[in-house]
Order: structure tokens, then sequence, then C-alpha cells
């Protein structure tokens, strides 16, 4: 019996061609999603509202890290919002065992050589910087309590609040789309959907534009315009230069 091994680059094509995941992977981290065998989702089943998305590697031929399973868990809120929709809390991610620096894609890796002063030995350092990944998916922006929040600036705060909003549409892109249609997103097909989507909401923007126009010009009052007869006499009188009075 001979083994079926799947499509390559199944997921790491589908993930590619979803709308904002898409802008979050990188060269290195498409070396990584090469290795993705599946990628699932579980609703929560403790009482609390919220989803989990899982994601399984091929750990024997991943040199990258030795986990054979990802999960990010998003909690929402237990009170629903006033349109009857849950209201995103926060998300947790998990801790990646990355087999060593030089194969963690959320880092920038630079050898140094230093010196020491007083022994003349050279010794060679690691400097670590981080860098954007779509692994940092797994290390989700933390929300800071309101004591916190008063020793954050301004603009700290709008950064804070960006990426959280990101981490959530994420979220929700992979458990509303991917999961669902992942063939779908494999092949395009469920790109021509989101396009034809997107024309008719454009449509109906122009059809509302449309009617508000054909409004104002109903809108016209008749005193503005006069009568027939008052037209008529106005266009049939040139007009007149102003009298220029002389003192």
């Amino acid at each position: 019996d001979e083994q079926i091994k799947g499509i390559p680059s199944f997921w790491l094509t589908a993930l590619e061609n979803l709308p904002i995941v898409c802008d979050t992977i990188t060269d290195r981290d498409a070396q990584v999603l090469e290795h993705v065998q599946d990628i699932g989702l579980e609703y929560l089943t403790d009482g609390r509202p919220g989803f989990q998305l899982v994601f399984q590697f091929d750990s024997a031929a991943n040199p990258f890290f030795s986990n054979s399973t990802l999960r990010k868990t998003y909690f929402y809120q237990k009170e629903l919002g006033y349109s009857g929709d849950f209201i995103y809390d926060h998300a947790e991610g998990c801790e990646i065992a990355w087999r060593d620096n030089a194969h963690n894609v959320t880092v920038d890796l630079e050898m140094r050589k230093q010196r020491n002063k007083a022994t003349k030995q050279v010794r060679t350092i690691e400097k670590i910087t981080p860098i954007e990944s779509f692994f940092n998916f797994f290390d989700p922006p933390k929300i800071h309590h309101d004591d916190q929040d008063q020793d954050l600036d301004e603009e700290l705060e709008d950064d804070l609040e960006e990426r959280l909003a990101l981490d959530y549409s994420i979220g929700e892109q992979l458990k509303d789309k991917l999961v669902p249609r992942a063939v779908d997103w494999f092949t395009g097909a469920a790109l021509e959907f989101e396009f034809d989507e997107e024309d008719d909401d454009e449509d109906e923007d122009d059809e509302d534009d449309d009617d508000d126009d054909d409004d104002q010009d109903d809108d016209v009052d008749d005193e503005d315009v006069g009568s027939a007869e008052e037209q008529d006499d106005f266009a049939g009188k040139p007009e007149q230069a102003p009298e220029c009075k002389q003192s």
C-alpha cells in the first residue's frame, strides 16, 4: 500500500491567498509553513465563549522547531454586544520551541566578534533583533489593565490598539474563511468570490449616490426657477450694463 502524502504547499498557498494574512507572511515564514499538515478549529467547551486555532506540523521533517502542534486561543466576553455579537476579550498563544536562533524566523541574528581588553581574547556573540513574522501570531499583544494604561503615552496606546485589531482580524479570517473553505482558498476560487462581493458593495454605493442626486434635483424650489412667462421675458431681454453716474 502506497502512503498518501497530500498536496505539496497546500496550506501555505491557501494562507498566501487569504487577505490580511498574506501580508504577514515573509519569505522565511513560507519555508516554515511548508511543513503545515493541517489547520483546524475547535470551539471552547469549558463554558466560556471562544475558539482555538490548531496548526499541525510535521515535526520529524521540520528543521525550525520541535513542536508538532501550535495553538492560538481567542476568548470572547461573556456578555454579548448591543448587536448580539460576541465581543473580543483577549487571545493566548503558545511558546514555540525553536531549534536554535538561526532557525527562529521571528528574530534577526547577527554574529559579532568581541575582543576582551584585558586578555585580548576574541569571542563571538549573538545579537538578536525581533522582526516582523507570521509566527508572531502565536505571541499576541497583551491588553493592559486600566492602572497600567495611565503610564502609556498616546502613541504607544494607539499602536497597541492597532496590533490588537490586526491580531483579532487574522483570527477571524482563519476561523470564518480559511478553515471552512480551505480548498477554495488553495485554488483561488474564494478570491473571485471576494472580488464579486466587493463589486456588489460598490454598485450599491453608486446606486445610493444616484438616488441622492435625483433627490437633490427634485428638491429645487419652483419660486427659484420662476414661471414660464417670466423665463421667456428674461431670455428675450439683453443684459443691461450698470448706469454710470457722473458727479
